[in-house]
């Protein structure tokens, strides 16, 4: 078993010159552009963040973070920088969702109080259609209510850790109707926000149903993921118990479908069908696996042969799929998956390994691992920092509660957080108030010219989904989970 990364004396020397300088951060002037197509933190400033900062490869215990703009300028152990601001935090890279469907998750939690053989089937119940499948398609229906919904969505990912996302609201040929994804979570699959994005034309693709595609489709993603125009196909197959033929069957439709979907660039949603030598092909192949745990045990008893994914050599992310029978964020499908974990004899996993199966790895499959995953000079300032309460920062981010988040940055821009760290960082700027797990917290939403819809505060749209929900004897799902009420 593989075993953490070394930590770093935190008595390191840097020197001065290597430390980008920064004013009393009272004094900056922020004008952060959210959604044009340069993406997030148009000013270039520098910020610097001291606390325990988690690289890829090693700990500082008392390091600092640079920001430069929209990017990590720097990350080194702490040498008494002026300017620095202390965050009392660990500081980790963003956590990226590859697995959720971001606009049904306004809904509450469904308890279908039976085991399903495959999706297919529970998706055929009256249970399904009346508590979720009738009021989605209602509400979504009008585009108003349709960003209302993405726009809860991501805000609610976002308050569980997250700053990426596939699966919101879907694509459309006029790039106006879905503008309103624009400027809060990274939408890998239609808007990521890097430096040159635009509107629906990402290199990530995102199918739920991979086999409807038309044969012409299925061949240009083929074609695309072989010229490198597409990045990462994600498809959700093979989702069932274990035993289960339909979903077992779907293995070799993938590896016929477009003349063969074998290949870099895709990654199996769900697999839970799958065994040994399923896992044996797609780790031969280059082929990607997205865990799901809460939502497969919940609905099917079980969940995916990781184990033997992880012995086959495949690469695996892991994503909390959708929060009516899933997780409602990352922080918490983590402590679902570290809850599981624990409880193998062993354990499949150590808690770097699962910290990376939520940052690293999703980068690398989503082919996006030289812009975000990652806290390394260059890339974007994606950042999540908890409050530092124990030793171990990978074990702290297992068990933590959404109400320890003490700030969420996306592209050098504090979305969300702690008031003290908000007001200090956004001087000036309006924030909303929310309370999480009973702290009070601050929101950034920054209206889009133009967009009508973006210049809804929080509260409006939860009053407004909720008030449509009491139409369809529904009401609005929490926003996080709290003590006590995570693994219900």
């Amino acid at each position: 078993m593989k075993t953490n990364p070394p930590i770093r004396p935190s008595n390191g020397v840097v020197r001065e010159d290597n430390v980008l300088p920064i004013k009393c951060l009272l004094t900056i002037i922020l004008s952060l552009g959210f959604c044009t197509s340069a993406g997030w933190g148009q000013q270039i400033q520098t910020t610097v963040l001291k606390g325990t900062v988690v690289t890829p490869s090693e700990i500082l215990p008392d390091g600092i973070l640079s920001i430069s703009g929209n990017k990590i300028a720097q990350v080194d152990a702490f040498n008494g920088s002026r300017g620095a601001v202390e965050t009392n935090s660990f500081i980790f890279p963003g956590l990226i969702d590859l697995h959720d469907h971001i606009t049904w998750n306004f809904l509450p939690r469904w308890k279908p109080n039976e085991f399903f053989n495959n999706r297919y089937e529970w998706q055929q119940t009256n249970g399904y259609k009346i508590a979720l499948a009738q009021p989605h398609s209602k509400i979504v229906a009008e585009h108003v209510l349709a960003c209302d919904a993405d726009r809860f969505g991501e805000i609610k990912a976002i308050v569980g850790g997250s700053t990426a996302v596939v699966g919101g609201l879907t694509p459309t040929p006029n790039t106006e109707d879905n503008g309103c994804i624009m400027g809060l979570a990274r939408n890998l699959d239609n808007f990521a926000g890097f430096d040159g994005s635009v509107l629906n034309k990402e290199k990530v693709r995102y199918e739920v149903f991979p086999f409807e595609m038309k044969l012409a489709d299925a061949a240009r993603v083929r074609t695309d993921l072989d010229s490198g125009t597409l990045k990462a196909f994600l498809v959700h197959v093979g989702e069932g118990k274990s035993l289960d033929a339909s979903a077992a069957r779907e293995f070799s439709m993938l590896a016929k479908r477009g003349d063969g979907f074998l290949r870099p660039g895709v990654s199996v949603i769900h697999g839970t069908a799958f065994g040994k030598a399923e896992f044996a092909q797609m780790a031969a192949r280059g082929v990607g696996l997205i865990w799901s745990p809460r939502s497969n045990i919940e609905l099917y008893g079980s969940t995916t042969d990781v184990r033997s994914a992880k012995e086959a050599g495949v690469r695996i992310a892991l994503a909390p799929d959708w929060s009516p029978s899933g997780s409602d964020g990352m922080l918490e499908e983590l402590k679902y998956a570290a809850t599981w974990n624990a409880a193998q004899i062993p354990p499949v996993f150590d808690d770097a390994e699962l910290v990376k199966m939520a940052t690293v790895i999703p980068a690398q499959l989503a082919g996006v691992d030289k812009q975000i995953g990652s806290l390394t000079k260059g890339l974007y300032a994606d950042l999540l920092l908890i409050r530092r309460s124990e030793s171990n920062p990978y074990a702290a981010l297992l068990h933590t509660s959404p109400g320890d988040v003490r700030l969420v940055i996306i592209g050098g821009v504090p979305i969300y957080g702690d008031r003290d760290l908000m007001n200090q960082l956004l001087p000036g700027k309006t924030l909303e108030s929310i309370m999480v797990c009973g702290k009070p917290k601050a929101l950034y939403i920054e209206a889009q010219e133009g967009i009508p819809e973006t210049k809804k505060t929080f509260k409006q749209i939860s009053e407004e989904l909720d008030s449509k929900l009491a139409l369809w004897g529904n009401y609005l799902a929490q926003l996080a989970p709290c003590q006590g009420t995570n693994l219900n």
